[in-house]
């Protein structure tokens, strides 16, 4: 029952993989990991080059072909392969699952399967795993803050929030957790809190990070201040002059307010850029290059 179950996921993974290209992306201005390097110390989690990946594969597959129940062997395999990044989270989503059914019951491996179904785009499988990763390691920062975005692509906005509440608590110095928190204020409509999180992360990183002023205008936007939504959206765009989320509340406060060649103009500008965008990402040369 085990392998025909492991199968069926095994079908569902390597589709999405196939979809989204190995790794699905989601959400536009939520930059959920992360903007900044976290200054609260290293990661506990495993860290193999691409050589001494290659290395332990080979090595446990070795050891496999004379002992293929070892869960040790099939542990060290998973992890190997995920180290070698989302191209090889099927197999090591494989390795993983044999591994589990063979009685490993390595704590490690809730967080590495959290981060392949994230990464794979099972967003459920993934907070399944990562929540119980942090039942043992409720201080890990990795799976907190991994989590607590997967809640916030998932519209669950309640569970995000508390998590980065939590984050700020154990790490106020980090402002990626705080950013994170003010967006997810911002849907909440704790917009006050929100602003206050913004000038953390000021007071932080000495600036903030793309979509930060944009993120300011929506507060203003928010409380009914549209002149200072302009400004703070118009700040955002002098700093990334194609930031489209800026660009597209711009060409809704110009329909709004009946200057519909300002809204044709932005609206122009917006297509122009999502086209070449597209371009870009599936490496379609552009007609007039």
């Amino acid at each position: 029952m085990q392998s025909v179950r492991w199968q069926e996921q095994r079908s569902i993974l390597w589709d999405v993989a196939l979809v989204a290209g190995g790794l699905l992306l989601v959400g536009t201005t939520f930059r959920a990991y992360r903007f900044f390097e976290p200054t609260e110390g290293p990661s506990r989690h495993i860290v193999y080059s691409p050589a001494e990946a290659d290395h332990r594969i080979e090595s446990a597959k070795s050891y496999l072909g004379s002992h293929p129940d070892s869960y040790s062997a099939l542990t060290d395999l998973a992890i190997a392969y995920f180290q070698k990044g989302p191209d090889s989270y099927i197999d090591a989503m494989n390795a993983l699952e044999k591994a589990r059914a063979a009685g490993a019951t390595n704590d490690s491996l809730f967080y590495y399967a959290g981060v392949m179904y994230d990464a794979l785009g099972l967003p459920d499988y993934a907070a399944n795993e990562l929540s119980k990763y942090l039942r043992h390691y409720p201080d890990d920062y990795e799976s907190l803050v991994r989590l607590a975005n997967v809640y916030y692509r998932e519209n669950k906005f309640n569970e995000a929030q508390t998590l980065y509440r939590r984050a700020v608590q154990e790490w106020p110095k980090d402002p990626t957790v705080w950013f994170n928190l003010a967006v997810v204020n911002i849907e909440m409509k704790s917009l006050d809190e929100a602003a206050s999180d913004l000038q953390q992360v000021i007071k932080l990183a000495g600036q903030l990070p793309e979509g930060g002023y944009y993120q300011q205008g929506e507060i203003a936007r928010l409380k009914g201040l549209e002149d200072n939504a302009i400004q703070s959206y118009q700040q955002e765009l002098t700093v990334r002059p194609d930031y489209i989320p800026a660009l597209e509340a711009l060409e809704s406060i110009s329909k709004h307010r009946g200057d519909m060649k300002q809204a044709r103009a932005l609206q122009k500008k917006i297509t122009d850029l999502k086209h070449a965008k597209a371009q870009s990402a599936t490496g379609v040369p552009n007609a007039h290059g």
